[in-house]
């Protein structure tokens, strides 16, 4: 028998129920024949930011990192960027509309504190302002950039509902 490894189901529909029942008629016996027993975990989803999403996020940009031969900390600023910070500013999310005005002022001005300032900025950038909708997008956003770069992301099973909480 192939080794099981974490399968995770989101029963949202009689269907899933029943690829979920599917699922155990295929294995359970398998796995008993075998001594190792399946083990069964249920609980709600969660509706917020949650430490699976977070999991799921350093994932992949440890997986960008590594591809391109960086350290993940580099890649989460060039990933806030790019994506977080437009999402953001899209949103009116806390100051940072107010503040990446006042940034932009410097760069059109061709301040010499311009560099230093954005990337100040850059660093302050929380992905704990996120929404659960907003962080989802910006995990789509990542997903489509790494995708389009030729560098496929690997999503566990056990962290598939993570990343589509707002799909």
């Amino acid at each position: 028998m192939d080794k099981v490894g974490p399968v995770s189901f989101m029963i949202d529909s009689h269907l899933n129920i029943t690829k979920t029942i599917g699922f155990l008629n295929a294995w359970h016996q398998k796995a008993i024949d075998q001594g190792k027993p399946l083990v069964v975990h249920i609980d709600q989803k969660v509706e917020d930011r949650s430490k699976a999403q977070n999991r799921l996020y350093w994932l992949w940009v440890s997986q960008w990192s590594k591809r391109q031969g960086t350290d993940k900390d580099s890649e989460h600023l060039y990933f806030k960027k790019q994506f977080l910070s437009r999402i953001y500013d899209r949103d009116e999310v806390g100051q940072y509309k107010q503040t990446f005005a006042a940034v932009k002022v410097l760069k059109e001005q061709k301040h010499p504190q311009y560099q230093a300032v954005a990337d100040g900025l850059n660093e302050l950038i929380s992905t704990t302002d996120a929404t659960v909708d907003q962080f989802t997008e910006y995990l789509n956003d990542i997903h489509a950039f790494c995708n389009k770069h030729g560098c496929y992301l690997h999503t566990p099973d056990d962290l598939m509902y993570a990343w589509e909480m707002s799909q």
